[in-house]
This record gives C-alpha cells, sequence and structure tokens, in this order.
C-alpha cells in the first residue's frame, strides 16, 4: 500500500504512530542507534507493531557508511521489506533514506532532533572508504513524525544548532536571490 505524503508535527506524536500511519501493513524494517532505541524504542516498536498485519524487523546501526547503507537496501530487497521506519538523528536518517532510495520502499522519519536538514532533504551524507563524506541522491520521507516532546528532550546543543541552521537557511535563500 501506498502511503499519502505526511508531515505530523505535535506534542506526543510518537504516542500516534499507529493512528497517523494506519494504513501500513507488512513487514517494517525499523532502524535506529543504540542510545536512541533504549531511550524510545520500546515504545515506537510497540506503536508499529499495534499496526493491521504487520512485523517489525529491528535493526541497530553502528555506523554511517555507504556499504552499510547498501548492506540495509540488499537486506530490505531480499527480506521483502515493506516499509522502512527510521528513528534518531543524522546518521540513521540518512542511512534509512539512502537504503529506501535503493530499495524503492517507502520511508517513515521519525527524527529525534532537528539539528540539520536530513528529515526533509532528498539527500544523504554516507561516509566512504576513505573516511570522508559524501553525499548521495535518496530517498524524501513519505511521513514525517516530529514529536515536541521528544525533540525538546535531545541535548540543548542540538536545539541551537538547529536554530542556527533555519537561520542560515534562511539567509542562504537571500544570497541565492541576490545571485
Amino acid at each position: 500500500m501506498k502511503l499519502e505524503n505526511i508531515l505530523k508535527i505535535q506534542e506526543n506524536a510518537t504516542d500516534e504512530i499507529s493512528e497517523i500511519i494506519s494504513d501500513v501493513n507488512g513487514k517494517i524494517l525499523f532502524i535506529t542507534d543504540d542510545v536512541v532505541h533504549r531511550l524510545y524504542g520500546k515504545k515506537i516498536c510497540a506503536q508499529l507493531e499495534r499496526l493491521n498485519n504487520s512485523t517489525v524487523i529491528t535493526e541497530i546501526i553502528s555506523n554511517n557508511t555507504l556499504s552499510y547503507a547498501m548492506t540495509f537496501a540488499e537486506k530490505i530487497i531480499s527480506s521483502e521489506i515493506d516499509y522502512i521506519v527510521g528513528l534518531g538523528g543524522g546518521k540513521v536518517l540518512d542511512v534509512a533514506k539512502y537504503a529506501a532510495y535503493i530499495s524503492k520502499r517507502p520511508f517513515i522519519a521519525i527524527p529525534t532532533t532537528v539539528a540539520s536538514d536530513v528529515v526533509a532533504s532528498h539527500v544523504s551524507v554516507l561516509m566512504r572508504q576513505d573516511g570522508k563524506p559524501m553525499s548521495l541522491n535518496s530517498a524524501m520521507p513519505t511521513v514525517i513524525i516530529v514529536d515536541i516532546n521528544l525533540i525538546m528532550n535531545s541535548p540543548k546543543a542540538l536545539i541551537k544548532a538547529g536554530i542556527g541552521d533555519t537561520i542560515s537557511n534562511y539567509t542562504a535563500l537571500i544570497d541565492w536571490d541576490y545571485a
């Protein structure tokens, strides 16, 4: 089933995941990292498991290399995963977005920080074998669920970084207009 584009921003949005994406059914690959999984993983998995006829497979990522993202894409295709749900910050969402792009599966993003535009961009920054970052085309999220309470509990440095990113994007548009 194909989801419509959904953007949900509200307090306690993660309490309503099963209602927000109620049309989802099938195999779901839930991607997160170890820290975020310890904090929010059980809660999100419980919401995903409420979905009709859904099976949830959880993967804890350890890095954001291109080869690692390709491994996920291969697993998604060979395991006949229907949906990808990414919970986390830049590394997690970049790996999930790229794997969704390669596997042509819908991607549901649940950011834990707004310190970058990873949530709503079509680019993933992944590390090459030589350790240098590489920007690659990726899938835009079909669904973005932003829980304001979850974001407010992220480290203050990341909240400040998100404010700085917002301001810099505004001035970048002005620079672009002048050019």
